[in-house]
């Protein structure tokens, strides 16, 4: 298990291997939690919550129209679309 030194602020270097295996870039989030006297890291996404109420709203469409045609919602978005361009 590789050591690695805490520096200022507390700050420490995770590493590379680590972060390449979870996919951890600059700028990501991680949420920092305590367990049975060992720190754990996970890494987490971040929505603003325009965005969050977007796929919640997605998610309740999805599950009213569940039982209807694809073809029938493609057609529907079909002219949706055509309508807000002015085609």
């Amino acid at each position: 298990m590789p050591l690695r030194k805490v520096i200022r602020d507390g700050q420490i270097t995770i590493p590379k291997e680590f972060r390449e295996f979870l996919d951890i870039k600059e700028g990501d989030v991680l949420e920092v939690e305590m367990e049975n006297n060992v720190v754990v890291l996970k890494p987490k996404s971040v929505m603003d919550k325009g965005k969050e109420r977007f796929f919640k709203t997605v998610e309740k469409i999805w599950e009213i129209n569940k039982n209807v045609n694809p073809k029938e919602v493609e057609r529907v978005v079909d002219e949706a679309v055509r309508v807000v361009r002015g085609d």
